[in-house]
């Protein structure tokens, strides 16, 4: 079920993931992950089917809240798009089933890991009936994976 307290992240498309955590992190007092290439990432949209797409990605550090810059080429990731390219990330434990309860209470999927037929993937962007902002569930199978990104030495 989803559960705002899970909340770990708010994420931001930016042009230029290198030059943006220079920014921001003398801005903001952040501290950065390394960056990570996702080449491919497994990915889904209502326009294109499933596809794959490159993707770079970085976490603020230290938490419990991380700020997450994305960079991609793909029409999903533009800054100006989405409806602004910000979301907050929520940890779930059965993606499928919270995307399937969401979707029957008027939200949209707008892209996920997956097609929906698939399961939808680890992870699930979806708008409220209401619009505003998206809310990406991640699946809590991912929670080592990103809390070994987070504790590696630090990054660049």
């Amino acid at each position: 079920m989803f559960d705002l307290q899970r909340t770990f992240h708010l994420g931001m498309a930016v042009d230029d993931i290198e030059a943006a955590k220079v920014q921001l992190g003398a801005d903001m007092n952040l501290s950065w992950t390394t960056t990570w290439l996702m080449d491919p990432l497994p990915f889904w949209t209502p326009e294109a089917g499933e596809h794959e797409i490159v993707l770079k990605a970085c976490y603020s550090r230290p938490g419990p809240h991380h700020l997450e810059l994305v960079e991609s080429a793909s029409p999903f990731y533009a800054p100006a798009a989405q409806p602004d390219s910000r979301h907050i990330g929520v940890w779930v434990d059965d993606l499928p089933v919270e995307c399937e309860r969401l979707l029957s209470s008027g939200w949209r999927v707008l892209a996920s890991g997956a097609s929906p037929e698939n399961g939808f993937g680890t992870l699930s962007y979806l708008l409220p009936p209401s619009g505003g902002w998206l809310v990406e569930l991640v699946s809590a199978e991912l929670m080592p994976v990103i809390d070994a990104w987070l504790q590696a030495p630090d990054g660049d």
